[in-house]
């Protein structure tokens, strides 16, 4: 919560621009996490296949890959309100086939597409419109709130909006809450001063504009591999941030599976497994806000990583002790299902604190360490590697999953967790000495 102190010390929260675009950006980047999580749920009920789950978070993930590029030139070319308010205005009319259309397979594919695409020309034409209606010596702590921000709307959206509002209430309620909050999203985008983009770049052909974002492209990520090279605690810090969330997409596509396989519960139970989580989430940032000046920022990822690694077990070694009990029990958990619930419940809370004490260290020492000229570039590598590094393993993780239940997944989980904590011991054991 330092980020919303340093907003109201700044006057931030009085400026209504900003106030617009930032309850903006809360609403509809949590509304467009909450529909790939809700649409997680629905695929795996319509298939009880994890490679569908998989395949559907894949097509969140493209659009990074396919419009990330083109994305840029057409906000630098168009009024940023403009782009703003038609985005989340088409995010919103996307949900609508679910309503109206019925919840199909193919239907979930081509919303989860479609909204994830979208989502993609928000972002930074979002990020354009800052410098536009905040002073240039509040950019910082802008931007910083915005960050915060950002990393809360997964939370709120993909952990604890979709699961409980499906589990209480069902798909029908959440679809038409997602599609106000794009709705409203828009309306405050509208309030916005217009944004032209440049005189200069308004009269640049489109080939010439495109040619030198790519050649700009390719000079900055150079320039940041270099200086990433040189600095190997900023590099194993995003590794860490990157980690952590290739996790949570992996998480995602197999919660549904393993509340089936496991529990023998249906999928809309998920609520069990990423509630706690998210609680887990909330939990470790208060921790680190009362123990920081404590721990070592390298300590507690370290501590992190260690706690990730074993959960990660547990949750390995929950599906064979439950194959156990409904062999006895004629395929269901009977009496023990109280205590597999409460060991998967816990283990998940675990996981959550554990998901604050990486991520949040992380990237406190990324903002630490970076230099200010070089910042932009490195984080546009970390989106990169968060892309790659989500989009691979999704690739393998369901078919492995369905073949030999998520038990292996996990236990492979743990062991990439626990390289990566002996990887990068060595850097953080020379952090924690400075």
């Amino acid at each position: 919560m330092a980020e919303v102190q340093e907003a109201v010390q700044h006057g931030l929260l009085r400026n209504r621009a900003f106030l617009a675009v930032w309850a903006a950006q809360i609403l509809s980047q949590t509304a467009a996490n909450a529909v790939t999580s809700a649409l997680i749920i629905l695929v795996a009920e319509l298939t009880h296949s994890n490679t569908s789950s998989s395949f559907l978070i894949l097509l969140a993930i493209i659009p990074a890959v396919l419009f990330g590029i083109g994305a840029g030139v057409l906000v630098d070319r168009t009024d940023r309100r403009f782009v703003l308010v038609v985005t989340n205005a088409l995010r919103g009319v996307a949900v609508l086939p679910l309503l109206f259309a019925g919840e199909s397979l193919t239907t979930a594919y081509v919303v989860n597409f479609l909204v994830a695409a979208v989502t993609i020309f928000f972002v930074p034409a979002e990020s354009a419109t800052i410098p536009g209606i905040v002073r240039k010596r509040d950019l910082l702590v802008a931007n910083s709130l915005f960050t915060f921000t950002f990393n809360g709307s997964f939370l709120l959206g993909f952990i604890i909006l979709a699961p409980i509002a499906v589990s209480l209430y069902g798909f029908e309620f959440l679809w038409s809450v997602i599609a106000a909050m794009f709705g409203i999203s828009s309306l405050l985008c509208a309030t916005l001063p217009p944004s032209p983009p440049p005189q200069k770049a308004a009269h640049l052909i489109d080939a010439e504009l495109a040619a030198r974002a790519v050649t700009e492209t390719r000079q900055g990520i150079s320039e940041a591999f270099h200086y990433l090279r040189a600095t190997p605690l900023v590099t194993w810090a995003m590794v860490y941030i990157a980690l952590t969330y290739t996790l949570i997409a992996v998480a995602g596509a197999l919660a549904p599976g393993f509340v089936r396989e496991v529990l023998k519960l249906g999928e809309r139970n998920v609520v069990v497994l990423v509630a706690p989580a998210g609680v887990g989430v909330v939990f470790g940032l208060g921790l680190l806000n009362a123990i920081g000046s404590r721990i070592s920022r390298a300590n507690a990822v370290g501590t992190g990583l260690m706690v990730v690694g074993l959960a990660l077990l547990v949750l390995a070694g929950a599906r064979p002790l439950a194959e156990v009990f409904t062999s006895r029990l004629g395929g269901v958990l009977g009496e023990a299902l109280p205590f597999f619930i409460g060991l998967i419940s816990v283990t998940a809370f675990f996981f959550g604190v554990a998901y604050a004490f990486i991520t949040v260290p992380a990237m406190t020492l990324l903002q630490e360490q970076l230099r200010d000229d070089i910042r932009g570039r490195v984080f546009g590598v970390l989106n990169v590697l968060v892309s790659i590094f989500s989009f691979l393993p999704l690739i393998f993780v369901g078919p492995i999953a369905d073949v030999w239940g998520v038990a292996p997944v996990f236990v492979l989980a743990a062991m990439v967790v626990f390289g990566v904590w002996l990887g990068g011991r060595t850097v953080r054991l020379k952090s924690s000495l400075k």
